[in-house]
Formats: structure tokens, sequence, C-alpha cells
């Protein structure tokens, strides 16, 4: 790339870095009575434009506006392949659960019906598919036909929850080819922010499908091998105490490994993340950086809106978040 491009990137990603979350508000929103009021709270602040009749609706609404947003910064890099092609990875992302929702209607033979469903994908059909085939021809080649085929063939013979959990590895798995091309400072930068989700991801599959996916950070393959042979909790938790992650993680029980392991993913990537914007200037990291730190914010304001409604205490909603708040 060229110094000018280099200098369009910088300039795009600070612009735009301006809309994400601060400590400070999120604070505020911890702080809410209640998740309508989480969501007065953004409305004042311009993050959402009406106030949502269901929570439901306001986690639409937040996800809408991080689509929105991200489409826009991949217009914007789109004479840019490196740097279009990892915002598009987390435009997907970000449109994941919908997509699964959509498939377990498909598989369940709920096809044809149930569009109230489809929010996000009104734009490549009205009704839900009545096959997979269906569904992946309607996307015409971009990146979901290329994540169900991805998914689909892998995941032959197998259940549905494997196929849902391949649609998650495709992610981390191209974000890693993509970040492999980089080079020097700009590879350790990028690495930062994903590493802990690499092992976050196959560890999970290994765990659940008993499947051993390579693509890791700083666990070996042996650790995968041990964990997809395992027969007991007892022994995964055995296992998982052997990692880097031991004193890190939660080994109660396999669930809150994994979910340990997912929160120290996620505050992991937004340090790191942050790290990239205090970095050299010229950095194609910072695209990954900037489209990070918009899906950490949704995760983060969904998971408070959701606590507020099931009333959890503001202790048990901080261990929640990207943000490490005292």
């Amino acid at each position: 790339m060229s110094y000018a491009i280099y200098s369009f990137i910088h300039s795009i990603s600070r612009t735009q870095k301006v809309s994400l979350l601060t400590k400070g508000l999120v604070n505020e929103l911890i702080s809410s009575e209640s998740w309508n009021n989480v969501a007065s709270l953004l409305k004042e602040r311009g993050m959402i434009e009406e106030q949502p009749a269901s929570i439901e609706d306001f986690e639409f609404m937040l996800k809408s506006r991080s689509l929105t947003l991200l489409e826009k910064i991949r217009n914007y890099f789109s004479i840019f392949r490196v740097t279009y092609n990892i915002v598009d990875l987390y435009i997907y992302m970000l449109s994941l659960d919908e997509l699964k929702n959509i498939i377990v209607s498909i598989v369940n033979g709920i096809g044809n019906g149930d569009s109230n469903k489809i929010r996000f994908f009104k734009k490549y059909f009205d009704q839900i598919p009545s096959s997979l085939e269906e569904l992946t021809n309607s996307f015409k080649g971009n990146i979901y036909a290329n994540a169900l085929s991805y998914a689909i063939k892998d995941g032959q013979g197998k259940n549905i929850s494997y196929l849902l959990s391949l649609l998650d590895i495709y992610f981390i798995k191209k974000l890693s080819e993509i970040i492999e091309g980089f080079k020097g400072d700009w590879k350790s930068l990028a690495e930062n922010i994903i590493c802990y989700y690499k092992d976050y991801y196959s560890i999970s599959l290994a765990i659940k499908h008993k499947t051993v996916e390579n693509t890791v950070c700083k666990i070996g393959t042996e650790i995968l091998k041990d964990l997809s042979s395992s027969t007991s909790n007892t022994e995964i938790l055995d296992i998982l105490r052997r990692t880097q992650y031991s004193k890190m993680l939660n080994v109660n029980n396999t669930y809150e490994a994994l979910a340990s392991l997912y929160r120290m993913a996620r505050v992991n990537a937004r340090k790191s993340s942050e790290l990239v914007f205090m970095s050299s200037p010229f950095n194609p990291a910072l695209a990954l950086a900037l489209a990070e730190l918009i899906r950490l914010d949704t995760e983060d304001i969904v998971s408070i809106a959701n606590a507020k409604s099931l009333r959890l205490k503001e202790e048990e909603i901080k261990k929640m978040l990207s943000f490490e708040i005292i």
C-alpha cells in the first residue's frame, strides 16, 4: 500500500472512533435502573433514534446502528482489499445470530415461514428459504455464501450444533489468514487483538464437538487433541488447568471455564485495539481495531440491557463486559 492509502485508513479510523463507547458512558449505563433507562440514555446521546418497545427491538436497533457504521467504513475501504475484507468479516459476525436462527428454522422444517425472523437479511429474501442450498444461493457468492459453503461441507453428516459452530470458526479462520499476510509491527498488533479469540474458538470446538482446529495462538494442538478425546467434565477441566490461561479461568465447570475464556478474549481485544490507535498512524491494523471496538461496544450494551432486565447486580454486570471497571 502507498503512503496516501495508509493516511486515508488512518484518517477514516480516527474519525469513526469518536462514536465509540467510553468508560464514563458505560458506568452510566450500568447505573441505570432498567433496560428502558439504558435505551433512554442512548437515545439522548443520539446512539439510537427512538425508544424501543421491547428489549429484542433494542438489540436490533443497536446492531443495525453498528452494521450501518461498519458498512459505511467498508465502503470507504472498498478500493483496499485487505481492509475491506476485514470489515466485511465483522459485518458477517454482527449479523450471524440472525443467520443461525434462519438455519435452525430451515433444519427444523419451517422454511418459507415466520418471516418475522428476517430483519437484517430482507435485502436477500422475504421468506425463510426452504433449504440450506436455497439459502446459500440467495447470497450469490458473498461472504455469507462462502461461510455457509464452508460449514455445510465440513459439517456434512454432523448435527446442527456443529454446523453453527463452524460458522463462528469461519470468522476467526478468515481473519487469521488476512493477518498472516501483514508484516512486522502491523502483524503483531493485529495478532494481539485476535489471539485469545483463536484459542477460545478452537478450545470450544474441541470440547463441544471433539474436533481439532489448528487456528491457535497461545495453546498447542496437543491440548486440543487431549480436549477432543476427553470423556468427562473433570478431564476437560484438568486439561484446561495445563494451559497458559489456567490462573485466569473459572474452572468450577466447563461452561464457566469457556465463559471466562471468552470474556478474557474480549477484554484482551479491547486493550489491544486501543493500543493500535496509540501506535504508528500509518497502520492497516487500524481497520481491524476499529471494527473490533464497534463489535465489543455492541455486545457490551446488549449485555448491560439484558442484565438489567434480569435485575442483576452492578458487580455482576461489570464481570460480563470487555471494559475492566472497578
